[in-house]
């Protein structure tokens, strides 16, 4: 009756791995959320300087978190214009790395020179992988154009 030897094996195996897993956080239903509801309102002011040009923008963005889904929004306080509304909705999180699924929601632009058409033309992709950083409880959070959001 080799096949019980087997079976337990098999059985102590999967364990042992379900185990490793959990301890490491890599259980789909383990995964946490980076974005949490106490993120809900944060404000941040975006600025953007071209040193040949002289030229620079000032954006406002504004996070929410409902459901599950992150919510950012990007205006100009000089130009009303302009606004950005995307959806993010988190996929997985992994060793230092938290990758989203993107959702336009709207985009209305007139002024074809912003800078800032660079950072969004970079990520109106389907996927958006966020660096994070954890120190003396507070969260660092860096975006792939390089920008840094820090929070508690």
């Amino acid at each position: 009756m080799k096949w019980k030897i087997a079976s337990g094996s098999l059985l102590l195996a999967t364990v042992v791995v379900l185990l490793i897993a959990a301890m490491m956080n890599r259980l789909p239903g383990r995964q946490t959320m980076l974005f949490s509801p106490s993120f809900r309102g944060v404000d941040v002011q975006l600025g953007y300087y071209d040193l040949l040009s002289r030229q620079r923008e000032v954006y406002d963005t504004a996070f929410t978190t409902e459901n599950k889904i992150l919510s950012l929004t990007v205006t100009s306080p000089n130009d009303n214009r302009f606004g950005v509304k995307v959806h993010l909705l988190q996929r997985s999180i992994g060793q230092g790395e938290v990758t989203f699924d993107l959702k336009p929601v709207y985009h209305k632009d007139d002024h074809r020179d912003r800078m800032i058409r660079n950072m969004l033309g970079y990520n109106w992709q389907k996927e958006v992988r966020f660096d994070t950083l954890n120190f003396n409880g507070e969260h660092l959070i860096i975006i792939p154009s390089g920008q840094l959001f820090s929070y508690r």
